[in-house]
């Protein structure tokens, strides 16, 4: 096609550079990139680049992939690093494929990094790779857009920045002699003839997209979005408190406090404390911010018969004498606390385990007991990140009558000298199952194996607001998910408790809870990476005021059957919940046959809603066509977008009414 003369070519760009957001000058996002590679090949089956000098631990690694034949390519590296996709593949009008991929907080070590194509490259393929320092570890990819044509002016299409100083990250790929002129603030990274990789800082949220000219016949221009380190949310103001409606917990600032929570309840005696301070960044860096632990923890959690440390170290110096506490048991005790603080991590902590020492409490008697907690309550009481919690499968309280009040005693002794810190207590099924404890505890615990919406609305409608958490649930590894996609598993639990009214829930994994032997080698497994996207939909959102759509009258048709005792895995129930004010809803659709639908009465949104698909496994949200929709539909009818990330069928809709971030 004829090309339009260069005058018209400037004055085109001209009106486009004007439409986009003024970026901040080239030099701010070289305090961000570190180093980049690339590396093209004719012909075979994969594209290998090293890096020149090794990446640091912690930072982000941005590829670039642009290849020649339709099928897909993998990414992987010489440290281990796991791939996500950004965007892409998006596929050119001459065929040509492009998508840029991410790896996050990564290990550090001289890397080389390996794009796989699923069959032979015929002509051309090439692998840029990037290193930037200062992006944030926990879930850094925001939002992406990409687009192709055959036009002088390319444009990658605009997309919308949660956070101000996100790293904009900007690929083309032509069949040209080359690309010129970027957008203002875009500094080139890398070239080959008519291919660039190039950044630039998006100084406040907002919508960016980014233009240049090419001089071909077929373009594709991806943009990619990364969240700054500085845009952590700050650490809550521990001790935790039970907020004014008596349905959530909140910080000493109020700020609402969302319990995202793993449960390693044999750290204290299975770690050393520099294995706890790197497994405590790791659950930081998955977005956790609590952690169950047992202060006292025997063979029932992963510990040993005589209740000692890894080390030889044993709680009591008389045996289990519970007025003889060894000193320096506790003292590893204190510093294991204080390494989870300075993650940013509030400890629920077991005082004594009832698995294992429920036998121990009813031979120290009551007044054993409470003298025991006593003696925790003076150590502890000024320690910010503990919320205590008794128990531990405690079941016995209806059939042996000596059993309740021993383990009541140690939580009683405990608030008899502290009254900073609130409690629960794991029983089956619920805390509040056994009404002695109502005075003791401020927060409740559900418990199941069985769909986590049948408890936690059960707690939820008990008389008299109390928060209510899922503490224990199906593990990764473990338990009911044992043969099923584990993930979906997990995402089930925790997305129907969070839509039910819990004001959080813990996650656990079968290596990790005990800590089995190769157990760091299930860190980073799949559900943990998926339970950061939890909190990534609901804590920039209202979620503490959300009420459970019980009666169906948000979500009308299509949210499936109640269940109490269905496999979490093959229950098809929607949970919804949504503000009284109906400013934002929200719903879980854990499966959906093909073709299936549900439908919602919008006149429950109090005005237009921006409506969204939510995908639990990748935590990215994809628009609605034709949002803000009208709500004075009182039967509007969704369609999930098919198979997520994993290939599930699981999707949250959000409707709100105001724009999202």
């Amino acid at each position: 096609m004829a090309l339009p003369p260069l005058r018209l070519l400037l004055s085109l760009l001209v009106l486009v550079g004007a439409a986009l957001p003024i970026l901040p000058a080239r030099a701010a996002a070289g305090r961000l990139f570190i180093q980049a590679q690339r590396l093209e090949i004719a012909s075979g089956g994969s594209v290998a680049v090293r890096l020149r000098r090794a990446n640091a631990a912690g930072n982000l690694i941005v590829a670039y992939v642009v290849w020649d034949n339709g099928d897909p390519v993998v990414l992987s590296d010489s440290e281990g690093n796991a791939y996500e996709s950004a965007v892409g593949p998006t596929q050119g009008q001459d065929g040509t494929r492009a998508q840029i991929f991410f790896a996050s907080n990564v290990t550090g070590g001289v890397n080389t990094v390996t794009a796989t194509f699923a069959s032979p490259i015929s002509t051309h393929a090439t692998l840029y790779v990037h290193e930037y320092a200062g992006v944030a570890r926990l879930v850094p990819f925001d939002a992406a857009s990409a687009a192709t044509g055959e036009s002088a002016t390319l444009d990658t299409a605009p997309l919308n920045t949660r956070n101000s100083r996100e790293l904009l990250f900007m690929a083309v790929a032509c069949n040209g002699r080359g690309v010129k002129r970027t957008s203002r603030g875009y500094h080139a990274r890398a070239r080959r003839r008519c291919e660039l990789t190039a950044d630039a800082i998006a100084a406040t949220a907002g919508p960016y997209e980014a233009s240049a000219l090419q001089s071909g016949t077929s373009w594709i221009a991806q943009l990619a979005a990364f969240e700054y380190s500085g845009s952590a949310p700050p650490s809550p103001k521990y001790p935790v408190k039970v907020s004014a409606t008596g349905r959530y917990l909140v910080d000493q600032s109020e700020a609402p406090f969302l319990i995202t929570g793993d449960s390693p309840q044999a750290l204290m005696v299975d770690l050393s404390e520099s294995q706890a301070d790197a497994f405590f960044a790791d659950r930081a860096k998955h977005g956790f911010n609590t952690v169950w632990i047992n202060l006292l923890c025997g063979t029932y959690t992963g510990g040993r018969p005589d209740g000692s440390t890894y080390d030889g170290i044993v709680p009591f110096t008389n045996d289990f004498d519970l007025a003889t506490p060894n000193e320096a048991y506790f003292a590893r005790m204190d510093d294991m606390i204080r390494l989870a603080g300075r993650h940013g991590l509030l400890v629920i902590l077991d005082p004594a385990e009832t698995g294992s020492f429920l036998s121990v409490l009813e031979a120290n008697g009551v007044d054993g007991s409470y003298a025991y907690g006593r003696y925790l309550g003076n150590r502890y009481r000024s320690f910010d990140n503990i919320l205590w919690m008794s128990g531990n499968d405690f079941d016995t309280f209806a059939s042996d009558p000596g059993s309740d009040p021993v383990v009541q005693a140690v939580a009683q002794g405990i608030q008899s000298v502290d009254q900073r810190h609130i409690h629960t207590a794991e029983l089956t099924s619920s805390t509040l199952n056994d009404p002695s404890w109502a005075p003791i505890i401020q927060l409740n615990a559900s418990y199941t194996y069985n769909p986590t919406y049948a408890q936690v609305l059960t707690d939820y409608d008990r008389p008299g607001a109390l928060p209510t958490f899922m503490v224990e649930a199906n593990y990764e590894f473990e338990n009911q998910a044992a043969g099923e996609r584990t993930p979906n598993i997990l995402r089930r639990q925790a997305y129907w408790s969070l839509l039910s009214g819990a004001a959080g829930q813990l996650y656990g994994n079968h290596y990790t809870w005990p800590f089995l032997r190769g157990w760091q080698k299930f860190l980073d497994s799949p559900g943990a990476i998926e339970m950061a996207y939890v909190p990534r939909l609901f804590a920039p959102r209202r979620w503490y005021d959300l009420v459970p759509d019980q009666t169906h009258q948000l979500v009308t048709t299509g949210y499936g059957a109640f269940s109490t005792t269905d496999p979490v895995g093959t229950n098809d129930y929607v949970t919804a919940a949504r503000t009284p004010d109906g400013a934002l809803a929200m719903a879980y659709l854990p499966t959906m046959p093909a073709g299936g639908t549900i439908t919602v009465d919008m006149t429950q949104l109090a005005g237009p809603a921006f409506a969204s698909w939510y995908d639990p496994s990748r935590g990215r949200s994809s628009p609605v066509a034709g949002s803000p929709l009208d709500n004075s539909d009182p039967a509007r009818v969704f369609a999930p977008p098919g198979k997520n990330g994993d290939g599930d069928d699981d999707w949250v809709l959000v409707l709100e009414t105001t724009p999202p971030n």
